[in-house]
């Protein structure tokens, strides 16, 4: 089944006259969809904030519990705190996701009525990427955590073209992010394989993806394996569990956390007329950001009433997505 959905301007939000969200996800296969966006905007109707999260990550494993946990609890948070508080929000909520799973494995308590929810937000992870608008001023914060892209491009662009801004993708084809990951664990070699992390994950920040997170205890693998066991048992029927693999999946499993929960941050000074297109890398695996920008201009001109939309139709015409894919298109 390939699902397929498009929508123009967000229609329960009050924005400002000018103002347009467009939004499309495409699933090419017959599992539920993994990737999850959000839209909110304060009381004021001062702040607007837009995020798109990419579900699942571990090969055979995961699944949208995460995506889904991250893209309700995160925007609330975000908004309460100033935009440049981004980072630190984004790493107390990873770290109460990772406590409250190591709570239900302490000795000296029960099981919480959470325990299965609190374990499948450790077997799953999710990349976040949220932007921040200050719709007085059009000033925008975002905050990457992974490889989902955004990019700025003008439809008044001079000679430089008009892609303006893009984010950086963080993973392991980032050269960045294969030096920091080398620097957190110096002389531990055998955790990147064929370019993954133990052959297996691309991903090297998220949230959730407990299963690179957790500690290996005081004496030997036994806590680590302990708390794989618990993964294992909410994964879903016809999978090889984790801990059916461990020896394999953890044989380097040295040092944790091998991923990390802090984002990359930055400013923005949006300006009318831009068009910020934010995507979940189902959609840059297929297509280089001067395309997209260039066709999202292109829609633009043609007074194409769903961008985001667009964008996807037109892509599909050359190459089929193999991965979910979630596009959000803000015109400021």
């Amino acid at each position: 089944m390939i699902n397929v959905v498009g929508q123009t301007i967000v229609p329960t939000l009050d924005l400002p006259e000018g103002l347009q969200i467009h939004v499309a996800q495409y699933q090419p296969t017959e599992r539920p969809m993994e990737d999850r966006y959000s839209v909110n905007l304060t009381d004021d109707g001062r702040r607007l904030l837009i995020g798109v999260y990419d579900g699942a990550h571990f090969e055979g494993h995961g699944g949208p519990e995460t995506a889904d946990h991250i893209s309700k609890v995160l925007p609330p948070q975000l908004l309460a705190r100033p935009s440049s508080e981004h980072a630190e929000q984004f790493k107390q909520l990873d770290d109460s996701m990772l406590l409250n799973f190591k709570k239900d494995h302490s000795i000296f308590r029960r099981r919480s009525s959470n325990w299965v929810h609190n374990a499948q937000l450790m077997k799953s992870g999710s990349t976040a990427l949220v932007l921040d608008v200050n719709l007085q001023n059009l000033s925008a914060n975002y905050a990457n955590l992974g490889d989902c892209r955004l990019a700025v491009c003008d439809s008044n662009a001079g000679e430089n073209g008009p892609l303006k801004f893009q984010t950086n993708d963080l993973n392991m084809n980032t050269l960045s992010e294969r030096e920091r990951l080398s620097q957190d664990h110096p002389k531990e070699e055998q955790f990147v394989v064929g370019n993954r992390l133990f052959g297996r994950l691309m991903c090297t920040r998220g949230f959730g993806d407990g299963y690179y997170k957790l500690p290996r205890g005081l004496f030997g693998d036994s806590l680590h394996r302990r708390y794989i066991d618990t993964i294992s048992s909410v994964e879903r029927k016809g999978k090889i569990t984790m801990n059916a693999q461990y020896a394999s999946l953890f044989y380097a499993y040295k040092t944790p956390p091998y991923i990390t929960s802090r984002p990359e941050t930055g400013s923005i000074q949006l300006k009318k007329d831009n068009y910020i297109i934010m995507a979940t890398d189902g959609y840059w695996d297929i297509i280089s950001t001067e395309e997209a920008t260039r066709i999202v201009l292109q829609g633009a001109a043609g007074h194409e009433n769903n961008l985001a939309k667009y964008l996807l139709e037109t892509v599909k015409t050359t190459t089929s997505p193999g991965d979910d894919v979630t596009i959000i298109v803000f015109q400021a």
